[in-house]
């Protein structure tokens, strides 16, 4: 493949992960226009786009091919945008809360994050250090089943906690434990998360208690892996 051709489909690659920041901004729109629905279709788009682009860039060589610009950065505005932002927010205009100063914890949780050089990588392998920011993941749920609001206050002060807390939680695309059980189940639960947002116009409950099983896996294999090393290294 010639130099040139390279280059354009480097940046053919920049260009789709810049697109997850226009839907982004989109959502915010459907937002403010309270059409919280659709604000949740245009963050999955962006979800996708989020899940994909990485290996795009790998398979071809971004940063070797464009090594003047730097792809990551732009993802971690977005991602900030379509997984903090915007899901954010949601919980105040969907009546999710009451006293918008809740909505502190996860932007302050999430800032922390990100400014952690670390924050994809520990001990040399590719893990999120301390909560990786998944408020989308908590918001979206949160819309659906309408708890009590001391429940989502609860929530939202335990995952704030857990973001200053240097311990490993899985990396579905990189990583290296449970890589094809974690995958997988990554699939099932993308699936059955279009099923309700672009299927059904209200998601069938059972369903979304269905869908549950991935978040709790994920959050228990996460601390099984910090346990494990934990173990490991004591015994060192």
């Amino acid at each position: 493949m010639s130099a040139t051709k390279e280059q354009f489909f480097a940046w053919g690659v920049h260009a789709y992960t810049m697109l997850g920041g226009a839907i982004g901004m989109m959502a915010l729109v459907a937002l403010s226009a309270n059409q919280i629905q659709l604000c949740w279709q245009l963050l999955f788009v962006a979800l996708i786009i989020d899940m994909t682009d990485g290996s795009f860039a790998r398979r071809f060589r971004v940063r070797e091919v464009i090594p003047y610009f730097d792809g990551s950065k732009v993802d971690d505005l977005i991602d900030f945008l379509t997984y903090v932002w915007a899901p954010v927010l949601v919980f105040y205009v969907a009546d999710l809360i009451s006293n918008p100063l809740w909505l502190a914890l996860p932007v302050l949780g999430s800032l922390y994050a990100y400014g952690r050089p670390d924050m994809k990588e520990i001990d040399g392998e590719a893990f999120f250090v301390g909560f990786p920011s998944y408020w989308n993941v908590l918001a979206l749920y949160m819309y659906w089943l309408r708890p009590a609001e001391p429940i989502v206050v609860g929530l939202l002060i335990i995952l704030f906690v857990l973001s200053f807390i240097p311990t490993r939680y899985l990396y579905p695309s990189k990583n290296p434990k449970f890589p094809l059980f974690t995958l997988g189940m990554v699939v099932v639960w993308v699936v059955m998360i279009a099923f309700m947002l672009f299927i059904q116009t209200e998601p069938n409950q059972t369903l979304v208690f269905i869908s549950l099983i991935y978040p709790i896996y994920y959050m228990i294999a996460s601390f099984y892996i910090e346990i494990t090393y934990r173990r490991r290294k004591a015994a060192q």
